[in-house]
């Protein structure tokens, strides 16, 4: 039997999984990558320097508004995490790739995917397993 892949991600989280069998003869996963971007959920006052009333004065904006950084954000790290499954897909060309990504954001993941790397993709659940302990997380693959 040949390992799988096995990548759950969500915008703060990605996680890269393989399989292989124990010595009793069962499939276990091992985490082999785990990264995690701490920037997503920071608050804006966090992330930009200048502050509410600093630029008044003719075609000022009102205070408060983040004109769409947001979801800027959002998007760049759907680009990011669309870039690092291609690019586990690469080096694991030839294994079967399970996937999964919240509802919200999977199909935009995948439509950034390369071809060859969405055909690698046995299983693409839209589910968010992130925080699924390890020793869990095959099962969803399996039903």
């Amino acid at each position: 039997m040949s390992s799988k892949l096995i990548i759950v991600t969500d915008l703060q989280r990605f996680k890269l999984f393989t399989t292989k069998i124990d010595p009793l003869g069962r499939e276990a996963v091992l985490m082999v990558e785990g990264s995690e971007s701490l920037d997503i959920h920071q608050r804006l006052r966090e992330k930009v320097s200048d502050q509410q009333g600093n630029f008044r004065g003719v075609g000022a904006s009102g205070s408060g508004e983040d004109h769409n950084i947001k979801i800027e954000e959002e998007h760049r790290r759907i680009k990011e995490i669309a870039q690092q499954v291609n690019e586990t897909a690469h080096k694991h060309a030839g294994e079967s790739l399970y996937f999964a990504a919240p509802k919200a954001i999977n199909s935009q993941i995948m439509e950034l995917l390369n071809a060859s790397v969405k055909k690698q993709i046995t299983l693409n659940l839209h589910a968010d397993l992130t925080k699924t302990p390890d020793d869990k997380l095959l099962e969803h693959f399996t039903k």
